[in-house]
């Protein structure tokens, strides 16, 4: 069915230099086919040379070219996978939204304990005063807080609030003044309680939390 490739050749005047071209681009385009079908490398290509010089028709360079050039399932793993049932790359995960910003805590305090003669106190602390001061006398004005028992200062120490934070300080009290178990001097100014959860003033311990 095909011409010969010799005869072929010599019909047209062809000279050996374009055979040696010829027989080049056939070598790469059987290498091509080698490549994209997977064959055992040299041996795959010296299979297909073989054939070809079998053969030794047109038609096998005419399939070397559409061979060559054809689109190739190993030219598209993602395709490939799902046609041929092969599990396919996982899609990149999409990156997760910043989560949303934390609101301040407005919550207010609470100071709750009992005195040593066994009467119970409890004080809400709201934020509405910036400072109120602790005293063992009675309380004479709205920013007061009275803890009568001998042990307490009169005034014995400061509440102080300010920007949604507690903070205590010492007001030289002969007592002493501690928060959870570490005693807070006058020269220390004032410290942040807010994380805190006792705090004695003398011999009466109060514990903190938020209302």
């Amino acid at each position: 069915m095909g011409l010969d490739v010799a005869a072929l050749m010599g019909l047209f005047g062809l000279t050996g230099a374009f055979a040696a071209v010829g027989a080049v681009l056939a070598a790469w385009m059987a290498w091509r086919i080698v490549e994209k079908a997977g064959l055992p490398g040299w041996t795959g290509l010296g299979a297909v040379l073989l054939t070809l010089a079998v053969v030794s028709s047109i038609v096998p360079l005419i399939l070397l070219w559409v061979f060559a050039f054809m689109r190739w399932p190993r030219d598209e793993p993602a395709t490939a996978a799902l046609e041929y049932g092969a599990p396919a790359r996982p899609s990149p995960t999409p990156a997760l939204a910043a989560p949303p910003m934390t609101l301040a805590d407005r919550r207010g305090w609470r100071l709750a304990g009992s005195l040593p003669g066994g009467a119970g106190v409890a004080f809400a602390i709201d934020g509405s005063a910036t400072a109120i001061v602790l005293t063992g006398a009675p309380a004479a004005q709205p920013n007061e807080l009275s803890l009568p028992d001998p042990s307490v200062g009169q005034p014995h120490a400061r509440l102080l609030t300010a920007a949604g934070r507690l903070g205590l300080e010492d007001l030289g009290s002969a007592g002493g003044t501690f928060i959870d178990g570490a005693r807070l001097l006058p020269e220390h100014g004032p410290r942040d309680i807010s994380s805190a959860r006792t705090i004695r003033l003398g011999s009466v311990e109060l514990a903190l939390s938020r209302a």
